[in-house]
């Protein structure tokens, strides 16, 4: 009896969802369509945000002479171009949002999803950020104003493909990333005395590739955040060949709710991601440059056994391992027996009021903290695609009360009361303060005038 009234409760949403149009959802604020899971049977069958509003490949111009702020301008006018949500109210005023100038009447998605750069009134040291893989810049909006208050320039690009929709992920290559983030550095080395880049998941293995090529001189530090070493999946290689069947183009086709990050997930984005992967474990690290390293023993995206494998190859290739730190969420007892001697191994110390209430840490947690609007401990936004395929399922993660926190592995999926995948980092207080301590080590007190 209890199936047939979930089914023909669900039955009776659906066929209200097809009565909204995409004006109908583009019309809401963007919390509003977070939270209106009515509509979600729709947007997973028609991909109503999957898409770009103009198909097709995009022209990413990277004019390596362009002052960054033209490089600014020229990511923005794409993501207007191409988000059919770009121009939506999305009433979050996060502190980089704030710091922007913008107000919370009258903040777009655009604004958020945007790359960015919060300047102070000196050029002495500055930070560049780089996202992963179906993110966007809006992951670095906490991470940056705490940067930022501590007197970092802070830098945050947009890798092409991204802040538009998951389809423009068909249409990039990764010599395309390479490009910006070399651009990237590049721009970063010439305008401040002294900088570092730190990079999360796909973002830190393209920063690690890219740095090692060519360490520019005034470069102190390198932070990597849920490093994309390697998959779980060790046949990545197949998906560049599976993306070229016609008529297999998706791995994932979610109702991309989520309007700073995509949810569906094209087979060229796993190409892409394992070609990232693939240059960085050709590449050696750079000698003598501090490393900061932070993700989870159980990830689901990225095998955290290659990572302390990468990790320890890294410490090799410098030849310094005490520079190097790893803020370790698991047993800091099996880091320290793959690292090398001497090796900095943190354990991150809890106390927020989540912290009883949370299995374990994921990958994509690490970068917000509990309070944040959007992904926080009691944000609009529930991660749950690890039930797409079990619609019922899906929608009971979207609306239960209290549903369990952590990273969306088998076991925790297995359980009668759903889980949400943890989107935040309930020891984030921790995170920050191990961060900018390693920063502040790494950096000159003294610049030049």
């Amino acid at each position: 009896m209890k199936v047939f009234t979930v089914l023909f409760f669900l039955s009776a949403w659906s066929k209200l969802a097809f009565s909204f149009s995409i004006s109908d959802m583009t019309s809401l604020s963007c919390l509003d369509i977070a939270k209106n899971w009515q509509m979600i049977e729709q947007a997973q069958q028609q991909g109503t945000f999957r898409f770009a509003k103009n198909q097709g490949p995009v022209a990413w111009r990277i004019d390596h002479n362009a002052p960054f702020s033209e490089y600014l301008a020229h990511a923005k006018a794409i993501i207007n171009s191409r988000n059919i949500r770009a121009q939506q109210n999305c009433p979050i005023l996060t502190p980089v949002a704030q710091r922007l100038g913008y107000d919370i009447e009258h903040l777009k998605v655009a604004d958020l999803i945007a790359p960015f750069e919060l300047r102070q009134n000196n050029s002495d040291r500055a930070i560049l950020l780089i996202h992963g893989l179906t993110d966007s810049p809006f992951t670095f909006h906490f991470l940056a104003d705490q940067l930022y208050q501590q007197g970092y320039n802070v830098r945050a690009i947009l890798l092409p493909g991204h802040s538009t929709a998951p389809s423009d992920l068909q249409h990039v290559d990764v010599s395309q990333w390479q490009a910006l983030v070399n651009y990237a550095i590049e721009r970063t080395s010439q305008d401040f005395q002294q900088f570092a880049v730190l990079g999360y998941s796909t973002g830190a293995a393209l920063a690690v590739t890219e740095v090692s090529k060519h360490p520019p001189e005034n470069i102190k530090a390198l932070a990597l955040i849920s490093p994309a070493s390697e998959p779980h999946n060790k046949h990545g290689w197949l998906a560049k060949w599976i993306s070229k069947v016609p008529f297999i183009n998706w791995i994932d086709e979610d109702a991309d709710f989520d309007f700073a990050k995509y949810e569906s997930f094209p087979w060229q984005a796993a190409a892409l991601a394992n070609d990232a992967m693939a240059m960085l474990a050709k590449q050696a690290f750079p000698a003598n440059l501090p490393l900061f390293s932070s993700f989870s023993e159980v990830d689901t995206t990225i095998d955290s056994r290659a990572s302390l494998a990468m990790l320890t190859r890294f410490a090799q290739d410098n030849q310094q391992p005490s520079t190097h730190s790893l803020l370790y969420y698991g047993n800091a007892n099996a880091a320290k027996a793959q690292l090398p001697q001497g090796y900095n191994i943190l354990s991150p110390q809890c106390n927020h009021l989540a912290c009883d209430t949370i299995i374990d840490m994921s990958h994509i947690g690490i970068l917000q903290p509990p309070e944040h609007p959007y992904y926080g401990w009691q944000g609009t936004y529930r991660s749950c695609s690890g039930y797409l395929a079990l619609l019922p399922k899906y929608l009971k993660c979207k609306t239960h009360p209290s549903p369990l926190l952590g990273e969306r592995t088998k076991q925790n999926t297995s359980h009668e009361v759903p889980l949400q995948r943890l989107t935040f980092n309930p020891a984030y207080t921790d995170f920050v303060a191990h961060l900018s301590t390693f920063f502040d080590n790494h950096f000159s007190d003294h610049v030049q005038p």
